[in-house]
């Protein structure tokens, strides 16, 4: 918000030039402390003192997800604050590389990324964060807010509307922002604020929770499901879409710049299927009259005549069945061809 100081009149003495000079100064050196502590608090260079950004060009981008994206975002081992579920609003996430996460509550039909201000909850890991947070809570100029579960809160005097909070035993401060000052305080005192849990294990996030994950977050969700999961390896600037079904199906999407999860339009995907024998029963059909045979070291790989942008693939001992789609049949024949197809690691 802009701030609107009233025109000055005309200096003329040169003493009373220096005075006003000397308290711009003071201004100006009192902005700067403040944006310090602001970095201090939170350790981390990109919010604003004011109001949460989620736009920061570092991150995965902002993106709408469903309350079930963020159960299966959490079961990935990445702690997300939240201020529980409400109705009618939009989810919209981001997430960056170092671990910050944050999660605004827009209001249904806001557009992602709009610059007004609205409720976030940002989650920033912080070694010994309670004792991070606590240490600045006792400061002068900070006010305490009563908090369960353990935890210790507090807020700037000159900025009510962001309200601090780390639980014992934790290892992230949390970040509340409200427009309104008595909400942020409010959602605190009554406990809302908490870790989002994660999905349960076997996969049982319906289809439509599809949410935008990181490489290191793939290979966490093959150690709790106790199988491999198969990609296209590393690709620059793309964003890995990834979408669990009830049966245990793991689709993982490489969106290109630009295109937002769930989008309809199709791009390269791996799919891995749990399959009984999933060896013999790919050999089996790569046996059939259509289909065309893709050598692949150690195991089988074909697609069908009628569908060649679907290439399957399975190999000996592993009870999973991948299905390699692209748009163009050329570049998926070529990446099974060039053995790109491995799993997760």
């Amino acid at each position: 918000m802009a701030v609107i100081t009233p025109k000055p009149a005309p200096v003329t003495s040169y003493w009373l030039r220096i005075a006003v000079l000397a308290l711009l100064m003071c201004a100006v050196m009192a902005a700067f402390g403040f944006w310090w502590f602001a970095m201090r608090v939170t350790t981390q260079p990109a919010t604003t003192p004011t109001t949460p950004t989620v736009t920061t060009p570092k991150g995965q981008g902002a993106v709408a997800v469903s309350e079930a994206g963020l159960h299966t975002l959490a079961s990935l081992g990445r702690s997300i604050y939240w201020a529980g579920p409400q109705p009618d609003v939009t989810y919209e996430l981001t997430q960056h590389p170092d671990g910050r996460v944050y999660l605004r509550y827009l209001p249904s039909g806001t557009p992602l990324g709009s610059p007004k201000a609205f409720l976030t909850v940002a989650s920033y890991p912080v070694t010994d964060a309670y004792a991070v947070t606590r240490s600045v809570a006792v400061q002068a100029g900070s006010i305490q807010v009563e908090v369960g579960h353990g935890g210790v809160a507090f807020y700037r005097s000159e900025l009510p509307t962001n309200v601090y909070v780390a639980f014992r035993g934790s290892e992230y401060q949390i970040e509340v922002f409200d427009p309104s000052p008595q909400r942020a305080r409010a959602l605190v005192q009554s406990g809302a604020i908490r870790a989002i849990e994660g999905a349960a294990s076997g996969a049982t996030v319906p289809k439509s929770a599809a949410v935008a994950v990181y490489p290191n977050q793939l290979a966490k969700l093959a150690t709790r499901l106790g199988r491999p999961l198969y990609w296209a390896g590393r690709q620059r600037n793309a964003t890995y879409e990834l979408t669990q079904t009830p049966d245990g199906r793991v689709y993982l999407r490489y969106l290109p710049p630009g295109a937002v999860v769930g989008s309809a339009q199709p791009y390269l995907t791996v799919g891995t299927y749990p399959v009984a024998n999933a060896y013999a029963t790919t050999k089996a059909a790569a046996s059939r009259p259509g289909s065309v045979r893709i050598d692949v070291p150690g195991g089988v790989a074909f697609y069908s005549k009628s569908r060649p942008g679907s290439v399957y693939i399975a190999f000996p001992g592993v009870n999973e069945q991948v299905e390699v789609f692209d748009p163009s049949a050329a570049a998926v024949h070529a990446l099974v061809a060039g053995r790109q197809i491995r799993p997760v690691s």
